[in-house]
């Protein structure tokens, strides 16, 4: 009888034992928060609403060129190689309209522009996109 209890007892401590390691593990299945970053390019300035974002989300960016013109969008910096990228650039047609998505795991200010030379000397072809 009392090896019966002992048996009991040792088979009772090994499934409370494993109930406790599978409730103490993380839950990483729910995915990333998502925000949608409207980007509006014309002839003669930029407009990024919003223009911050929670380090960790997953940012999809809208772009449409309403101009007349072509436009280049440029987010941050990109690097090739054994460098990292923290940004993207995306050749836009006039009427053009473009979805880029983008994790955002860099925090900090990704400055952006039009990165064409006509663009460059707009001020209102540049800002800030800050990720907090």
């Amino acid at each position: 009888m009392k090896l019966c209890l002992v048996a009991l007892a040792a088979a009772l401590a090994v499934a409370l034992a494993t109930a406790a390691q599978i409730t103490a593990q993380p839950r990483t299945t729910a995915p990333p928060p998502t925000v949608t970053v409207k980007v509006t390019i014309t002839d003669a300035s930029i407009t990024m609403r919003p223009r911050r974002a929670q380090r960790g989300a997953l940012a999809r960016f809208v772009l449409l060129n309403l101009g007349k013109q072509s436009h280049t969008f440029k987010l941050g910096h990109e690097r090739h190689g054994t460098g990292s990228q923290t940004g993207f650039t995306k050749a836009l047609r006039p009427r053009e309209q473009s979805v880029h998505i983008f994790f955002l795991d860099y925090r900090g200010k990704l400055p952006y522009l039009g990165a064409l030379p006509t663009d460059r000397s707009k001020p209102r072809m540049k800002g800030v996109f800050t990720i907090f």
